[in-house]
């Protein structure tokens, strides 16, 4: 962990990208298989490989307690150090300089203490164990030791970069440690594949879920010029969901990869009934009378173990496929979406609710583009998918291949309440913003936002938001309801969370309202009844 912890510094203060590169292929050379694995999963920000389901559970205010503990320096200054820096990784290594014992640590023993943060539940035993490490490894080491709990090394050196290193350390080409990488869902499974001369026979793996092909988001059809070379289809207002069917078991992922089959039995016993073995990629809906409903309809579906025998009739769900990743063995990913396509038909030719072959469809022109998407809005659905002809399976990616055009179910004006620090190079300024609505002379608050407004804007946002402050709450600033922004989102839903009972879907900043005042903005009753037209209607 020492020299990782080095030569990630080494990669952080270079600019050029072939230098990061180059630096991180060097040091993934030397290492022997096992510290290969662990290297590339921390510096991928991970403590274990993305199919190890284990959690660490460890917060900021657990890591800020541990250092303040460890380090003799008093509360106040540990929040101001953290806020100041803006990386709380970083902050520890600079709070720890000259207080620790000094120790050396490998990478096997820092994958020992990931697994031991993981299997403390309470977070007083998590924070005794953070502050004995604080006390004993070497202050650098320590701040990459926490980068990687926090999930973000913060050196420049992207996904795609480091394949690059590893295929360059493993002596294959970058496209080739990508497709495998693609495949198995893992580098560092694929990079011990490459080793051992073995990449080719890395494949999908059933009930092993591999990440998912994304979508690039476009405002607009005239952001695709040549419609006529993509196919499109329907975008959904579920959750996406991989199935994997073989000799009649069934086990369905979400995006996050957990498995969440226990909460749609109904969708289990469809499934298992298809033949042979196979991995779908699709996207699971409320579904009633032949049309999809809103999200708030399969809410109530989502995060439970087990489902009561009557919510399947009250919150009714399908399955809508729309790619084919394995068939019978044979591995589809590489293959063209029409070949794809024409499998995924062929297998669910007369298939009914609750499984159902996601109408795919053509476009010649940016009308025709704008005719199909007002048709898919019409039928309840977000917009639309173009996905290019030709194109492979990019688990994922969103390198464009695929396009979603989706419009925002509405926007409100709301008041900030709240504002925390950002990340990276918004470190230092106020960029995640809690916001409100009104409710009598009162504000409560519907969500959160952090993306839209220029850097310009977020700059000068800061300076009036800090004159603004009326206290602080750990890392959030409470400041006077003054600044009105405006936000679209793609639906309301109920939560506990807030004090208004809703939260807003997806919230994005559309602009800063400089012209409106604090009573100008929009109430709880308008938010009920946006939320009140997604209700489906049960007649």
């Amino acid at each position: 962990m020492d020299r990782l912890a080095a030569v990630a510094e080494r990669i952080a203060g270079r600019s050029g990208r072939l230098e990061k590169i180059e630096l991180a292929s060097a040091y993934l050379r030397a290492l022997d298989d096992e510290d290969l694995r662990r290297a590339l999963h921390f510096l991928s920000g991970k403590p274990f490989g993305p199919r190890d389901p284990r959690r660490l559970a460890v917060g900021q205010v657990s890591l800020r307690e541990a250092v303040i503990a460890a380090s003799g320096w008093d509360a106040e200054t540990v929040r101001l150090s953290i806020r100041e820096v803006g990386d709380v990784g970083e902050a520890i290594g600079l709070l720890m300089w000259g207080r620790t014992e000094e120790r050396a640590l490998s990478l096997a023993e820092a994958e020992s203490l990931y697994a031991e943060l993981a299997r403390r539940r309470r977070a007083a035993d998590k924070e005794e164990l953070l502050r004995e490490c604080f006390l004993r490894y070497r202050p650098l080491t320590l701040k990459y030791f926490v980068k990687v709990i926090t999930g973000d090394l913060r050196i420049g050196l992207q996904e795609k970069m480091l394949e690059e290193a590893a295929a360059a350390a493993c002596g294959v080409t970058a496209e080739a440690m990508r497709q495998a990488a693609d495949r198995a869902g893992d580098l560092a499974e694929a990079a011990l594949a490459a080793r051992r001369g073995q990449l080719e026979q890395i494949s999908v793996c059933l009930f092993h879920p591999a990440d998912f092909m994304l979508a690039r988001p476009i405002a607009s059809a005239r952001e695709v010029p040549d419609p006529e070379n993509w196919l499109v289809e329907d975008k959904y207002d579920g959750i996406r969901a991989q199935a994997h069917v073989a000799g009649g078991k069934v086990v369905l992922f979400s995006r996050g990869l957990a498995d969440v089959t226990a909460a749609f039995p109904d969708l289990e016993a469809a499934l298992e009934r298809l033949p042979g073995s196979l991995v779908l990629d699709g996207e699971i809906v409320a579904w009633r009378e032949g049309r999809v409903l809103p999200f708030g309809a399969l809410q109530q579906r989502l995060a439970r173990r087990a489902v009561p025998l009557f919510l399947p009739l009250e919150a009714p769900a399908a399955y809508v496929a729309y790619d084919l990743l394995l068939r019978d063995d044979r591995e589809l990913m590489e293959r063209p979406i029409e070949e794809r396509r024409a499998e995924l038909e062929r297998l669910l030719a007369g298939c009914r609710p609750p499984l159902l072959l996601a109408p795919q469809r053509e476009a010649f022109s940016v009308e025709d583009l704008e005719r199909l998407f007002q048709e898919a809005r019409a039928r309840g659905n977000e917009g639309l998918v173009l996905k290019r002809r030709g194109s492979r399976y990019e688990a994922g990616r969103r390198g464009g291949a695929w396009l979603k055009w989706k419009r925002p179910l509405a926007t409100l004006d709301v008041v900030i309440t709240a504002a925390e620090q950002g990340h990276g190079k918004r470190a230092p300024l106020l960029s995640d913003y809690t916001f409100a609505v009104r409710s009598g002379d009162r504000f409560v608050n519907v969500g959160k936002a952090y993306s839209g407004l220029t850097d310009e804007e977020i700059r000068e946002l800061t300076q009036r938001l800090r004159a603004l402050a009326v206290g602080r709450a750990g890392p959030v600033l409470i400041v006077r309801p003054e600044i009105v922004l405006e936000v679209a989102f793609d639906g309301v839903q109920k939560s506990s969370r807030h004090e208004s009972g809703y939260a807003l879907r997806f919230p994005r900043i559309v602009r800063w309202r400089r012209d409106k005042r604090p009573e100008d903005a929009d109430d709880l009753d308008r938010v009920r009844q946006i939320y009140e037209t997604q209700i489906p209607s049960r007649a």
